[in-house]
C-alpha cells in the first residue's frame, strides 16, 4: 500500500493495470502445457546431470537453445515450484519488464508528463501476442520482455557499471533467443547521421560490440559441445533465398503487425479515404491481384487455429491491404514527424528490425520483440484517447478466444494424461496429437534417458494406444473421450483409441 502512495495519479492507475493482468495469469498458473512447454522442463533434467549425450537430446524435439531450460534450473534452487510453474513465472515476469521499460522510455524521450500512461500499458499488455504468449512457459514472450527492458535501461543509465549489468541481462536474452539480437537497432534511436563518425555514433558501436560480444562466447561454446552455433542442423533457420520468398515475408510481417497498429490511426485513415478514394482503391486492387497471383503462406505466420475459419485468399488480401495501408501512413505522416527526431528513428528502426527478420523463417511471435515500441511509437503519434480504448477493447475480444483455446487444449490434455496416468499405459501409448503439448509424460526419466527419449521408443509402431482430435470413424475402437466446450475450434475433443 505504501508503495501505491508513493505513485502520482497517472502512475497509480498504470500499476494497478499491471498487478490486474498479473492476477490473471496466476489464475491460469496450474494448467497443463500446451504448444511445446514441455520441452523446457525436460532441457532443465538433462542439463542437471550435465552428460553431453543426454543434453544433446534436447536439441531431437526442438530448435531452441537451453538458455531458457538453464534458467529454469537456476531459479529451481531458489523457488519452491516445478520447472514448468517457473517458466511461467518467468514469462509472467515480462509484463513486469515491459511495464518499467515504458515509463523509462517515457524519461528517456524527455515524456514523463504524457498523460494516460495506463491506456498504453493495457494496450501493450492486452495485444493478443503478448497476453496469450505471457501465459505460456516457453522463452518468447520472456526474452523478447528482457531484451526490451535492458535496452531501454541501457540507455537511461550513465553509469558504467550499470550499463554492464544491463549489457549482461541483454546477452542472456539473446542465448535464449537469438532473434532478439536484432534489438540491438534500439541504441542507435539517437545515431546522428550527420555526422557518422562523431565521438556519440562511436561509442554507440563500442556499445553495440559489448551487447554481443557475451553471447557470442556462450555460442561459441555451444558449438564446442554440439557441432552447432545457434540452431541444430534438422533445423532450417532459412530457406534458400529467392526474391519472391523475401518480398513475400516482408509483406506479410508488415501486414501482421499492421493489423495490431491500424485502430489507432483510423482517424488519419479514414481521412485520407475521404480526401483521396481512388489510392485506396488501387490498395485493394494491387492486394486482390496479391491475394491470387503472389501471395502463399510462410512458415507460421498466420492466425493460428483461427485460420481455419478463413479462406487463404481472404487472409492473403487482408495482409496485402494491411501492408500499403502501413506504408501509406507512414510516408503521410513522415513530414509531421520532423521535430519528433526520436518517431523518425523508431519508424526506421522497426523497418530494419523486420528486414532484417524476413530473411528468416517467418512466425508471428518474433514480432513480440518490437509490439512495445511499436505501441509506444503510434500511441505517441497519434494520441487519440477514444481510439485507443476502442484498440483495447478490440484486443479483449481477440482474447477471448485465444485464452479458451489455452484454456480447453490443456484441460484435454491434463484429461488424457490423468486417464493414461491412472490405467497405467502411458508407455503403451503413442502421443500422437498431444506430442506437441505434453510429450514430457511420455519420457522416463528412471530409466536409462537416451533410449527413454529415442524417437523409436517414444513413437514405437507397436504401441496399442494413439491420441488424436480427429473422431474415428469407428466408434469402437475410442477407449476414452476428453470433451471440450472450446466453440472456436473445429476438433474440439480429444480421443484416446485403440489402434
Amino acid at each position: 500500500m505504501n508503495l501505491i502512495k508513493l505513485l502520482n495519479h497517472n502512475e497509480k492507475k498504470s500499476f494497478l493495470v499491471l498487478i490486474f493482468i498479473l492476477i490473471i495469469h496466476l489464475l491460469f498458473l496450474d494448467l497443463y502445457p500446451v504448444n511445446d512447454e514441455y520441452i523446457f522442463p525436460v532441457g532443465a533434467k538433462l542439463i542437471e546431470n550435465f552428460e553431453i549425450n543426454e543434453i544433446s537430446l534436447f536439441f531431437n524435439f526442438n530448435a531452441n537453445t537451453l538458455g531458457f531450460s538453464t534458467l529454469l534450473l537456476f531459479f529451481s534452487k531458489l523457488l519452491p515450484f516445478d520447472y514448468y510453474t517457473i517458466g511461467k513465472l518467468l514469462s509472467s515476469s515480462g509484463l513486469i519488464l515491459i511495464y518499467l521499460a515504458v515509463y523509462a522510455l517515457f524519461k528517456k524521450l524527455n515524456l514523463s508528463n504524457f498523460k494516460d500512461k495506463h491506456i498504453l500499458i493495457l494496450l501493450i499488455l492486452f495485444n493478443p501476442l503478448i497476453f496469450i504468449f505471457s501465459f505460456r512457459s516457453t522463452p518468447d514472450f520472456f526474452a523478447s520482455a528482457l531484451s526490451f527492458f535492458s535496452i531501454i535501461y541501457f540507455l537511461n543509465n550513465n553509469n558504467s557499471f550499470m550499463k554492464l549489468f544491463f549489457i549482461i541481462l541483454f546477452s542472456v536474452s539473446v542465448i535464449v533467443k537469438p532473434f532478439n539480437a536484432i534489438l540491438i537497432l534500439l541504441i542507435f534511436f539517437e545515431f546522428n547521421y550527420q555526422l557518422f563518425f562523431s565521438k556519440k555514433n562511436v561509442n554507440l558501436l563500442v556499445w553495440s560490440f559489448l551487447f554481443l560480444i557475451i553471447s557470442c562466447v556462450y555460442f561459441i561454446y555451444n558449438y564446442y559441445l554440439f557441432d552447432f552455433f545457434l540452431i541444430p542442423d534438422q533445423f532450417k533457420l532459412a530457406r534458400s533465398f529467392s526474391i519472391k520468398n523475401y518480398f513475400i515475408t516482408f509483406l506479410s510481417y508488415i501486414g501482421f503487425l499492421n493489423l495490431f497498429l491500424m485502430p489507432l490511426y483510423l482517424n488519419l485513415f479514414i481521412k485520407s479515404l475521404i480526401q483521396n478514394p481512388l489510392k485506396i482503391l488501387i490498395y485493394i486492387f494491387i492486394s486482390i491481384l496479391f491475394s491470387l497471383f503472389l501471395m502463399e503462406h510462410r512458415g507460421e505466420l498466420n492466425f493460428g487455429f483461427l485460420q481455419k475459419f478463413l479462406h487463404t485468399k481472404i487472409y492473403f488480401f487482408i495482409i496485402s491491404l494491411s501492408f500499403f495501408i502501413f506504408f501509406d501512413f507512414i510516408m503521410n505522416t513522415l513530414k509531421n514527424l520532423r521535430e519528433k527526431k526520436y518517431s523518425l528513428n523508431f519508424i526506421f528502426l522497426i523497418i530494419i528490425f523486420l528486414i532484417i527478420l524476413s530473411n528468416f523463417q517467418p512466425t508471428q511471435r518474433y514480432l513480440l520483440s518490437i509490439i512495445p515500441l511499436s505501441l509506444f511509437l503510434f500511441f505517441t503519434i497519434n494520441n487519440i484517447k477514444s481510439l485507443q480504448i476502442m484498440t483495447i477493447i478490440i484486443y479483449c475480444f481477440m482474447n477471448i478466444p485465444l485464452i479458451s483455446n489455452h484454456y480447453y487444449t490443456s484441460k484435454n490434455i491434463e484429461n488424457i494424461i490423468e486417464y493414461l496416468k491412472q490405467n497405467d499405459i502411458l508407455d503403451d501409448t503413442i502421443p500422437g496429437y498431444i506430442e506437441q503439448h505434453a510429450l514430457n509424460y511420455f519420457i522416463d526419466f528412471d530409466k536409462d534417458i537416451e533410449i527413454s527419449m529415442s524417437k523409436e521408443t517414444l513413437f514405437n509402431v507397436n504401441k496399442k494406444y494413439y491420441v488424436t482430435d480427429i473422431e474415428p470413424l469407428n466408434k469402437n475402437t475410442i477407449i476414452f473421450l476428453s470433451k471440450s466446450n472450446n466453440i472456436f475450434k473445429k476438433n474440439r475433443n480429444l480421443y484416446l483409441i485403440y489402434r
